[in-house]
């Protein structure tokens, strides 16, 4: 009788290392197929957020204090918010393009005019004498100092062509995430839950409270850098518009966008500034100067109000992260910057605070 032949070692069943290694291979995969099917919609989806944790404290007021149902509150807070943010940002929007075409038109035409500048302009310090010249050029014969300087001049005209672009594409972003939110906003009760559950899973016990915290600190950068960058803006269109600064739609768009990245207002009062003092009365040149100096200091003082009101760790926490997100992936790195760094800091601080376990 022939003995059996021994067991070969790869008959064997696979090994649990195996078995999960494969678990974690297909999970990953999948994972990997629904974010690049959701991809185009992820942006659109984290802003609209975004929107809704912004909306939510008055959503709950709607529905609780004048019992409102969830439908009708989130249309109404949908409506108003497209009322009170797209209406405005289209209106300076084509505002600003049509102050393009009309200034392009004028140059093909050969009929624009420039005011020739004034005197003091030459005793301005570091700049005068230089921008007297040039202005005194362009006053005098405008095709020929566009010509002479039309390899500096291009590049910056083709910047402010695409930046027209971007900011209607932002406006198409702003009112799809809008509409998103509002359908967030109606279904918050069991989003609410979702997220909690979700930061539960991630961070145990302290899960539910870290959840309260990202939902504050989506609110406190909302108010305190875009809605700080809203007021600024529209202050300073109230003053552009009042002194009669030529192309102020544009200026307005530019000074919105340059608070949100937290340039400031600064280049464009400026400019403002300089125009005015060369154009126009001197009443009226101190008058603007004041108000573009006010607003521009505006910034200093909402800041610190808006980022920190009822917030649990420091304001500079939550503006260091949301100024490092925006540097690091864009507009939208200022909420996901505030709410990483935001729940780092707690982390950390818990763990610094926390006793020492003894074996």
């Amino acid at each position: 009788m022939k003995s059996p032949l021994p067991e070969s070692p790869y008959s064997s069943s696979p090994s649990p290392v195996i078995h999960y290694a494969m678990q974690l291979l297909a999970l990953a995969i999948l994972l990997v197929w629904c974010f690049n099917i959701l991809e185009p919609f992820i942006i659109p989806i984290i802003w609209a957020a975004v929107f809704a944790s912004s909306f939510s404290p008055i959503h709950e007021k709607l529905t609780g204090k004048f019992h409102w149902k969830n439908s009708l509150s989130a249309t109404f807070i949908t409506l108003l918010a497209l009322l009170i943010l797209i209406a405005p940002a289209i209106f300076f929007m084509l505002q600003g393009a049509g102050e393009i075409k009309e200034l392009a038109q004028s140059l093909r035409d050969h009929d624009l005019e420039i005011p020739s500048p004034n005197e003091r302009v030459k005793s301005w310090p570091l700049i005068g004498e230089r921008l007297f010249t040039f202005w005194a050029e362009a006053s005098s014969n405008l095709s020929a100092t566009l010509k002479e300087h039309q390899d500096q001049l291009k590049p910056v005209l083709i910047k402010l062509v695409d930046l027209l672009k971007n900011t209607a594409k932002g406006i198409l972003l702003l009112m799809i995430s809008i509409i998103v939110s509002g359908v967030m906003l109606a279904y918050e009760k069991e989003e609410s839950d979702f997220m909690k559950k979700l930061f539960v899973k991630l961070a145990g016990k302290e899960g539910e409270k870290m959840a309260g915290i990202a939902k504050q600190t989506i609110q406190n950068v909302v108010k305190g850098i875009l809605g700080v960058a809203a007021i600024q803006a529209t202050l300073v269109g109230v003053g552009l518009l009042i002194a009669g600064v030529p192309f102020a739609g544009l200026w307005i768009i530019l000074a919105l966008i340059l608070s949100i990245v937290q340039i400031g207002i600064l280049p464009i009062s400026i400019g403002v500034i300089i125009y005015i003092w060369s154009t126009a009365d001197n009443l009226t040149a101190i008058i603007l100067t004041v108000w573009m100096v006010v607003v521009g200091l505006l910034d200093n003082v909402l800041k610190p109000i808006f980022l920190g009101k009822g917030a649990s760790v420091p304001m500079l926490v939550v503006f260091l992260g949301a100024i490092g997100g925006f540097l690091f992936s864009g507009f939208i790195g200022l909420f996901t910057g505030a709410i990483v760094l935001t729940l780092g800091y707690k982390l950390a601080v818990g763990w610094l605070n926390s006793e020492e376990q003894r074996p």
